[in-house]
């Protein structure tokens, strides 16, 4: 061990590169502290240091805090020991670590590209600092090695990446045997925009329009950990009632979001009726975003120190009175649900994915608590105002459809409650608070907000003049997509759609 420090209250072992995997095993197969991996991610520090940091953030299953492993590489070396052998959550963050850095995990089981598609040229590693943000890529030719079953009967059935309707690209390839799936191939990253390049072109004060459109259904989660990362920077504290604020308004995410995928879901199995009444409901709060805010989606609201919009107590009684109309309305359709004994037929045992398969892929959100993974930022590590709120978590444990069908609809329930305790408990006072500090270069900050799909975290460090260094994004999609290719497994190709639906994972969030 090279030395022991601490970051906001996170405890940061600094190791060296050939002690990092057996650390990291320890902490992840110990019994008392069951590390999930979280976060791994690489930092350029040139032109300040000639070398490259790697930085992984485990959380304790038990007492649900954080501990950060760092290693560094120095001057030319590029090659660190993978840890996917010993935690296949790690498997997708070395892959991109390759891509984006070329930095090499030594003894990684899969070394395709991730990230960069084969029409990228060789040695292209957009987050080193040597590589322009603008530049113009010449073509390559190359063909992606798709993973092969072979075999009597086999049979290969690719969709996508272009699929019909509005949905982003993603491609997915089956191989089947008769009906059942015996193995799916996720190909994704046809989406990526150069995200975490971008951020490094803007001042930390500057960057909330980005974040807020990493993922679009997400804008409130996204800019809200990224504001939190950067008030640890800025020294902000934010003042009492915007942290009420951006827990209403992170609530109102979360409700038509799963509104839209209770009703999606139900499309699916083509009740169609239910659809309807959950885009109804949707467009209700989505109105209703938009009365308050002027942004369907909320964009504008959440600003480096605190809110942007300091709702009335007339209007945070609005929003109270609706939400209470609608969750009746919602109370209604939920008992017709139950009752129909072909739905729950259609949504149980269709798309498991089992206990162990979620602690495997460090599960999170909506899909991890429907597979037993009792894990929400919200109760965990509180930020803006839950530590006051205290949410009760949904969980189950069947991992299937059904089951993340009804994470959702507790959730939706527990996000009305949760509003009209924002309503009696939100302090006076103002809603915006300045900055009473400035970051060294190389200073950085976590932070962590539970979105409506999962845990989304930021790492945000400083660099000279106020710019930003270094903004790592992890959306919960990006831990969740590998996870997919288990849960069809046994299942028939028309399953997929359902499973799909029922994951409801972003295409833009995990392509960055």
């Amino acid at each position: 061990m090279v030395g022991v420090s601490d970051l906001h209250g996170t405890p940061v072992l600094r190791l060296g590169v050939k002690d990092l995997p057996v650390v990291a095993h320890y902490i992840h197969t110990h019994p008392g502290l069951r590390g999930a991996l979280s976060l791994l991610w690489a930092v350029d520090h040139r032109p300040r240091e000639a070398r490259y940091e790697l930085c992984y953030l485990f959380t304790l299953s038990e007492c649900r805090d954080w501990l950060l492993l760092c290693t560094d590489l120095q001057g030319d070396d590029r090659l660190f020991h993978s840890i996917t052998p010993h935690i296949h959550a790690a498997k997708w963050y070395e892959r991109e670590i390759r891509d984006m850095f070329g930095l090499i995990p030594q003894g990684h089981p899969d070394l395709r590209r991730l990230v960069r598609h084969e029409h990228w040229p060789k040695g292209t590693h957009p987050l080193k600092k040597d590589f322009r943000w603008d530049t113009v890529l010449e073509q390559a030719q190359g063909e992606y090695a798709f993973r092969r079953i072979e075999g009597e009967g086999v049979f290969e059935v690719p969709v996508g990446p272009i699929h019909a309707g509005i949905i982003e690209s993603g491609h997915f390839r089956f191989s089947v045997a008769g009906e059942p799936i015996m193995q799916l191939e996720v190909h994704h990253f046809w989406k990526h925009r150069g995200v975490e390049k971008l951020f490094e072109q803007l001042r930390l004060t500057d960057a909330v329009p980005l974040a807020e459109r990493v993922s679009g259904d997400t804008t409130i989660g996204h800019s809200l950990a990224y504001c939190q990362a950067v008030e640890t920077l800025l020294g902000i504290h934010v003042p009492p009632r915007a942290h009420y604020l951006r827990s209403l308004f992170l609530e109102l995410e979360r409700l038509h979001n799963h509104l839209g995928d209770v009703g999606a879901i139900c499309n699916d199995t083509a009740y169609v009726l239910a659809h309807a009444h959950c885009g109804r409901m949707k467009e209700r709060i989505l109105q209703l975003n938009d009365q308050l805010a002027g942004s369907r989606f909320l964009r504008g609201v959440i600003c480096v120190g605190g809110v942007s919009l300091n709702l009335t107590d007339h209007q945070v009684a609005q929003v109270t009175a609706e939400l209470n109309a609608i969750e009746t309305d919602f109370s209604e359709l939920e008992r017709i649900l139950f009752a129909n004994a072909s739905l729950t037929d259609r949504l149980e045992t269709t798309g498991v994915l089992n206990e162990r398969a979620a602690w495997d892929h460090a599960a999170i959100g909506v899909v991890g608590r429907a597979s037993g993974m009792d894990r929400d930022i919200r109760r965990d590590r509180p930020f803006a105002a839950y530590e006051e709120l205290q949410p009760k978590i949904a969980l189950y444990r069947y991992g299937d459809v059904r089951a993340r069908m009804r994470v959702r609809m507790d959730e939706i329930h527990e996000s009305a409650r949760l509003i009209r305790d924002i309503r009696a408990r939100m302090p006076q006072g103002p809603a915006l608070a300045e900055p009473s500090g400035a970051p060294k270069p190389g200073e950085w900050a976590l932070s962590a907000v539970e979105g409506w799909r999962g845990e989304i975290l930021y790492m945000v460090m400083a660099g000279e003049q106020g710019q930003i260094h270094r903004c790592k994004v992890r959306d919960p999609s990006f831990v969740n997509w590998p996870a997919i290719q288990w849960a069809v497994l046994g299942n028939i190709i028309p399953d997929f759609p359902l499973i799909n639906k029922s994951f409801n994972l972003s295409y833009a969030g995990n392509d960055l």
